[in-house]
């Protein structure tokens, strides 16, 4: 059970710490019972109970989760607020509505207060003029509003932060003179509600009025479609019932009036929206707005002028109108037509506007290695795209191959996570319960389901393709270039190569290692944030010559090898290297052993009638790419042999890349983990102009492929043609719109 404790004791307001205090990576989670919690937790929880009215000591309490206690804070209404550390937080398996990175207090005005905590969280200046200014002491019902709020991704004032990086939120008070900086966490409470829309939106800067109960009523019947009433037969699409609706809007404008377009257009689609419109006269609309996009991606613009795309994403009338509210507001910060080549606005539900679009001949289709592979993962694509995965389905089964091999629904979440010891090392986590085939297989299977719904359904064509790691296999797999992709799951599953060589037994690192049958081998590979120079020195040691950097990404690296000696490299960097736990011993010497036989298996048959047109196909493997006119079975195998044989570069790989052309690189397969790799390093290793962007999160949007429609969104701000059907196929007869209720 929880321990209370007494009123806490009164402490002396300090200075304001350091600004170069490192940020505090504190975890806030909203609880209505700790009945629900783990045993350890609840059993070191201290509780602490407040009135409405009363102002938490902040920096008390940040002392007491810094020094080891973890806190319920607990209101009259008997919800509770959890303090603790993050790391705390992630073995419990919570997700915090926010992590509290930064708090600064003392004797100076609260603006020098956020300052000071914006670089104690070591966040950009930029994010400063989106902050959230409370006039008010920082009690705590109030915060727990705002933490529901932020893990609605509703609060309007910080709507995008950096790339893959947690949007941030500020909060100040005079009283006591107090700052205080959030980054969300990976609680995710889906859309706003009317109830916590209208208990924040005043406190946001969300600007204008609208009449709630014409928003109320533009979503008519029980039956609604992303806002749109229909009848219970219009279930598939990625558009479908329960799930968001997608509303694009074109523009035709130039650079100089684009931002009175998309404002005026904006405005626009508010107003209609705020009218009580009958549910078909907002299916006609959507409908027309669907045709003018698809026409405009084969037409050309009036003489002087450009087709450009908003798009808005939200589960109702009342959704889209705040989101446009979200898009204008950023949009008359813009005070310069200098900012609009580098202008791309992403709200968190995923509305997007870009001013510069790159096209589809920029389109880059990546696919991820292995470890991405989930419990229930493309789930909901079943329901969504029926003949899609029927057709995938089929294919399997042709080839005596279950489906719950390609995408398995048994899969032990706990396997893929791993979590930082207090001491700064890896902690052991729970082992796999994929072998490496397996893993590659699933992975595999995801991508494969995910271009053919890309190349079929939404008549998605790339231009180039890339691989990380065994995602070169995957590649080739999902675009059709071998004869009977599933024809090589079997092999996969049964081969020596995956099954005893570079993982499980590693017979190849055994040799390496010019080990007996005696000898025991500990394998792991840990992921590490540090650049690549700092570690190559220290590999000539002798003591570390099990060691191997294995990938190269940019701002972080895996190592690979001896657990023993993989530690103490990591020790001796001073740096928290994470553990994967997963046995492969690929990009190391060990696989240079097995590369003729790697090039043997991956010699398959070519598809006698390519999908049209294929992508250029740059590897890893090979300086060269691939010409999809030019393809050999031989050269494929050759090449992806080289691949998983040698140190990956992933920097080098995505350099040539642009250099032939790609900057918009959406991931193909299961999570984003490669697409987020490839975002941290845009700026910094690679161009600042390359976008990157997953098409399925695992704990984001995975139930109603909210990810895979976020995605498309942003391809259509981009202007890359789409088909638009499968977004809403209860729209794809006429007649159908003549059975929407009134």
């Amino acid at each position: 059970m929880s321990k209370a404790i007494g009123p806490m004791p009164h402490i002396e307001v300090k200075p304001a710490e350091s600004a170069a205090e490192k940020p505090l990576r504190l975890a806030l989670c909203l609880v209505e019972e700790e009945q629900s919690l783990a045993p350890k937790l609840r059993a070191a929880l201290r509780t602490i109970a407040f009135d409405s009215n009363q102002v938490p000591d902040w920096p008390w309490l940040v002392a007491e989760v810094k020094a080891g206690a973890s806190l319920s804070l607990v209101l009259p209404s008997k919800q509770r607020l959890l303090l603790l550390s993050a790391v705390d937080a992630a073995q419990a398996r919570l997700h915090p509505q926010a992590l509290l990175q930064a708090l600064s207090h003392g004797a100076h005005k609260p603006q020098q207060l956020l300052k000071q905590a914006w670089q104690q969280a070591k966040r950009p200046e930029i994010e400063e003029r989106d902050t959230l200014f409370l006039e008010q002491s920082l009690e705590l019902e109030p915060l727990c509003l705002q933490l529901e709020a932020f893990a609605k991704r509703r609060l309007a004032q910080k709507m995008a932060g950096l790339p893959f990086q947690g949007k941030s939120l500020a909060l100040a008070s005079n009283s006591p003179a107090m700052a205080l900086i959030l980054s969300q966490g990976t609680a995710l409470s889906g859309y706003c509600d009317e109830t916590a829309l209208s208990g924040s939106y005043n406190k946001t800067a969300l600007s204008g009025s609208y009449d709630k109960t014409a928003l109320s009523d533009s979503c008519v019947s029980s039956f609604c479609v992303s806002g749109l009433a229909f009848g219970k037969e219009s279930s598939s699409g990625l558009c479908s019932q329960g799930a968001p609706w997608l509303l694009p809007l074109t523009l035709i404008a130039n650079p100089k009036t684009l931002l009175s377009e998309a404002q005026t257009a904006l405005q626009q689609a508010q107003s209609r929206l705020s009218q009580s419109m009958s549910a078909d006269a907002l299916a006609r609309w959507l409908t027309d707005e669907l045709k003018t996009l698809e026409q405009s991606f084969s037409g050309t613009a009036p003489e002087g002028g450009e087709y450009y795309s908003l798009v808005l994403i939200g589960r109702d009338a009342t959704e889209l109108i705040a989101e446009s509210e979200l898009l204008m507001g950023q949009l008359q910060k813009i005070t310069s037509l200098a900012e609009l080549p580098e202008l791309e606005l992403i709200t968190p539900n995923g509305s997007v506007f870009c001013a510069k679009p790159l096209g589809p001949a920029r389109l880059c289709f990546v696919y991820p290695g292995v470890g991405t592979a989930y419990h229930g993962m493309l789930g909901a694509l079943k329901q969504a795209f029926p003949k899609s995965y029927a057709d995938f389905e089929a294919a399997a089964t042709a080839e005596n191959v279950a489906l719950s091999t390609l995408l398995p629904t048994a899969l032990n979440d706990v396997s893929n996570e791993t979590t930082l010891s207090d001491k700064g090392e890896a902690a052991p986590s729970p082992a796999p319960t994929m072998t490496l085939a397996e893993q590659a297989v699933a992975g595999v299977g995801a991508s494969v389901l995910l271009t053919q719904i890309l190349r079929r359904e939404f008549k998605l064509r790339p231009a180039f393709a890339i691989g990380y790691s065994m995602g070169e296999a995957a590649m080739f797999a999902a675009n059709g270039v071998w004869d009977k992709p599933f024809a090589l799951v079997k092999p996969t599953l049964e081969s020596r190569i995956f099954s005893e060589q570079i993982s499980g037994a590693l017979t190849a690192v055994r040799q390496e290692w010019q080990l007996d049958t005696r000898d025991a081998i500990c394998w792991n590979s840990f992921l590490l944030r540090i650049d690549t120079g700092s570690i190559t020195p220290l590999l000539q040691n002798p003591a570390y010559s099990r060691v191997y950097l294995a990938i190269r990404q940019g701002p972080s690296c895996v190592l690979a090898g001896d657990e023993a000696q993989c530690r103490a490299l990591i020790k001796a960097l001073g740096k928290r290297g994470v553990a994967a736990n997963r046995v492969t011993a690929m990009h190391t010497p060990a696989a240079l052993r097995v590369k003729p036989e790697l090039t043997a298996f991956y010699n398959r048959p070519l598809s006698g009638e390519l999908e049209q047109p294929q992508p250029i196909y740059i590897s890893a493997g090979s300086e060269q790419p691939l010409k999809p006119a030019r393809l050999e079975r031989k050269q494929i195998a050759e090449t992806i042999a080289t691949c998983f044989s040698q140190p990956l570069d992933v920097e080098s790989l995505l350099q040539r890349a642009r250099k032939h052309g790609a900057q918009l690189f959406l991931e193909v397969g299961a999570d984003s983990q490669t697409s987020s790799i490839i975002q941290a390093m845009a700026g910094k290793q690679l161009s600042s102009d390359i976008k990157a962007f997953g098409c399925d999160r695992k704990h984001s949007g995975a139930a109603d492929n909210k990810a895979l429609l976020k995605a498309l969104a942003r391809l259509i701000s981009h202007r890359v043609p789409l088909a638009t059907a499968a977004l809403y196929p209860q729209f794809a007869r006429p007649d159908k719109l003549s059975d929407v209720r009134k």
